[in-house]
Parts: C-alpha cells; sequence; structure tokens
C-alpha cells in the first residue's frame, strides 16, 4: 500500500491502479478500496472512483453513528434526508453543490449537518434546516434517511461531463477589491508542506496583491471574496469559495501530493468555470509558477 501511496503522489495513477487492483485480489480491505478510488478519480474516471470512493473511513465512521437510522437506499420521492458533510471546509463547499439534487429527485424534507463554519454560507442552497454537523443534538423528521456528502456523486451516477463549473453560492461584496493572496493552507493538513508556498514568496512575485485572512465564518470570507477583481491562492477552502462565487481565481498547484480533484493536466477544471490553474513542473518548485503568474498579471495589465 505504501507504493501505491507514492505511486499517487508522483502523479502515476495507472500505475498505482494496477497494484492496488493486484493487492485487491488477496485482500478486500477498505483503505486498499480508497486508494483505488483516489487513483480512478485523479485518471477523471468518476463514476468508477466515486463507486470505490464508497470505502473512504467517513463514511465507515457515520455507518456506525447513524446505526439507528436507515442509510439512504435509492428511493428518495417524498422523504425526508439527512445529508452529513464531511472533511474539511473546502471539501464541504465543494460537495454543497449535490444538495439541491436531492430535492430534485423527490425529497420532501433536507436537513445539511455541515461544520459550523459552513452554516451561515450554506442557508442559502435550497434545504430546509442547515445545522453545525458538531452539535450535542440535531432533531430531524421520524422518517428520515441519511447520506454522507461525498456519497451523493456515486448515488447520483456523475460522469466528468455531468459536472456544472457554474458559481452557486452568493455573497454580499464586503472589503476592498484588487487582488487576494494566499499563500499557505491549514498547517494541520497532511499535504500542507507541498501545498503552500514559502512565507512571502507570492507576495514578492504580486506587489500590488494583499493576502487575505478569514474573518469570522466562512460566510463572512465569502464576502471578501466577492468584492474581489481576482483571487490567486494555493489549494485551499479559498480556491472553492471562489469558485462556488464564481470569482476570478489563478489556483496554484503542486506536483506531488497533488489533489485527485485537479486531475493532472489542464488549465482549467470541470469543478469551477472561473479557475485557472497553474501547475508545478515535475521537478517542484515555485518559481517558474510564481514567474508565470507575474507575466501573466503583466500581460493582461493587472501589474
Amino acid at each position: 500500500m505504501a507504493r501505491a501511496h507514492e505511486l499517487m503522489g508522483l502523479q502515476r495513477a495507472e500505475e498505482a491502479e494496477a497494484l492496488l487492483r493486484e493487492l485487491l485480489l488477496r485482500d478486500q480491505h477498505p483503505e486498499l478500496h480508497f486508494r483505488l478510488a483516489v487513483s480512478l478519480l485523479m485518471q477523471g474516471r468518476l463514476r468508477e472512483g466515486f463507486a470505490e470512493f464508497e470505502g473512504r473511513s467517513s463514511r465507515r465512521k457515520l455507518i456506525k453513528r447513524m446505526a439507528n437510522l436507515p442509510e439512504w437506499d435509492g428511493q428518495i420521492a417524498g422523504r425526508a434526508v439527512l445529508v452529513w458533510g464531511e472533511q474539511g471546509l473546502g471539501d464541504e463547499i465543494q460537495g454543497a453543490r449535490f444538495v439541491p439534487l436531492v430535492r430534485e429527485l423527490g425529497a420532501r424534507h433536507i436537513t445539511f449537518a455541515c461544520r459550523n463554519e459552513n452554516v451561515r454560507a450554506f442557508e442559502q442552497i435550497g434545504v430546509d434546516v442547515v445545522v453545525d454537523r458538531d452539535a450535542e443534538t440535531i432533531s430531524i423528521p421520524k422518517d428520515t434517511c441519511w447520506i454522507a456528502l461525498w456519497s451523493l456523486p456515486h448515488r447520483l451516477g456523475l460522469r466528468a461531463e455531468d459536472i456544472c463549473g457554474a458559481s452557486y453560492l452568493r455573497a454580499e461584496p464586503s472589503g476592498a477589491g484588487g487582488i487576494g493572496l494566499v499563500e499557505r493552507g491549514n498547517p494541520d493538513h497532511p499535504r500542507d508542506d507541498l501545498r503552500s508556498i514559502p512565507h512571502g514568496a507570492l507576495q514578492r512575485a504580486v506587489p500590488q496583491g494583499r493576502l487575505m485572512a478569514a474573518a469570522g465564518d466562512v460566510h463572512d470570507s465569502l464576502r471578501q471574496v466577492a468584492a474581489l477583481d481576482l483571487l490567486i491562492t494555493v489549494d485551499t477552502a479559498w480556491a472553492h469559495m471562489a469558485g462556488a462565487l464564481g470569482t476570478p481565481c489563478w489556483l496554484l498547484l503542486p506536483h506531488r501530493g497533488l489533489d485527485w480533484r485537479w486531475l493532472r493536466e489542464g488549465a482549467g477544471t470541470p469543478w469551477y468555470d472561473s479557475l485557472r490553474i497553474y501547475r508545478q513542473p515535475p521537478a517542484g518548485g515555485w518559481g517558474e509558477v510564481l514567474e508565470r503568474v507575474a507575466a501573466d498579471l503583466r500581460s493582461q495589465g493587472l501589474a
């Protein structure tokens, strides 16, 4: 499994897939299925990947936690549904686009349990109730079934061509416009040393920009992003905020430790129409990336 993880870190997803399928012939461990899911998703094979993604640890924990509630079995018309958010702020922001589709399938009542920081931001997406998923008690209708947020792509049969990159969140602009900069992510993230830029390097490359700072919850940060002309950021929740709002955003990605959702090539992403991707070369390092950013700003009259 360690070798498969190493191959994924190098974006050698096909080799990782082959190794994991070989291992699965001998052992059906859920973690192997999760690793296989990531290798497939990185290749853009979403329907296969999200099927394997059902083995992720966050869903396995939810199955135990929700022992007294039925998991959504595919029949949803007229039912009450509890959608349970997963993982980090950005993961929830990205996945929130799927929640209104549950209504389109005929759900009678939708409760969305998410991270507390996201509650106000998600009150606009067309559900009946948004609650803090860490609250001690959550009130739900008696006939409720549940589903994990990132199980929705699998249950909906999502393919790459089904993704809509249009904006789906709104926020009243607040604060200064101009160019916002985010050079570092959450230091507790296991790959933060790969995705973050050394302190000060981004601002030196874009001296006309200003560093963004979270103030309040995600709703308050969305208002800051909505006021910007452009956001330049590493792979953090700020990129998801910009994409969900439709704010122009240049996303700076590492080569090693690349997240599956950004695929391995291309300057765009099907997830967000407003994002433009700048990728590290295979040798790594941020110098070339920042030079391209500075050059493009000059060519567009933004420097």
